[in-house]
């Protein structure tokens, strides 16, 4: 009788676990990246709207790794000369939230980056190349 409690009471245990773990991972660091490599060109432009069905999907559950790519994004300057044309996309950056996955930012191939609120923005070169690493590392080439 002692061990069918003790049983039960390991179950239970391993269910309140798992529950929380699950929990804990939906309100923990998480981003959705749609990317096409930076190198490659190709015949028709890459859009945001088109970049979830041509580009590779990964998820980067790092906290680390995002803390990165949002000090990258916030070092954005307003473009000089280039404004954001929608057709060399490289990176689309999805948050999840309440009401569904939320873009943070969509960027270009040279740098350019477009906000979700509409506001345009230039990475460095310095800031496109760690972009990039996190991005290639995280997701492969």
């Amino acid at each position: 009788m002692r061990l069918e409690w003790g049983i039960k009471l390991a179950t239970l245990a391993l269910i309140i676990g798992n529950c929380g773990a699950v929990q804990g991972g939906e309100r923990g660091a998480k981003m959705t990246i749609y990317y096409v490599p930076f190198a490659v060109e190709t015949l028709t432009p890459i859009t945001s709207a088109n970049i979830q069905e041509r580009g590779k999907r990964c998820d980067v559950p790092s906290a680390e790794d995002i803390v990165k790519i949002k000090n990258v994004l916030r070092a954005a300057t307003k473009p000089a000369s280039q404004k954001f044309s929608d057709k060399r996309v490289r990176v689309k950056l999805l948050e999840p939230s309440a009401a569904g996955d939320q873009v943070l930012a969509v960027v270009e191939k040279e740098g350019e980056v477009r906000f979700p609120d509409g506001t345009e923005g230039q990475l460095s070169k310095e800031d496109l190349k760690a972009l990039r690493k996190i991005v290639e590392d995280r997701c492969g080439q």
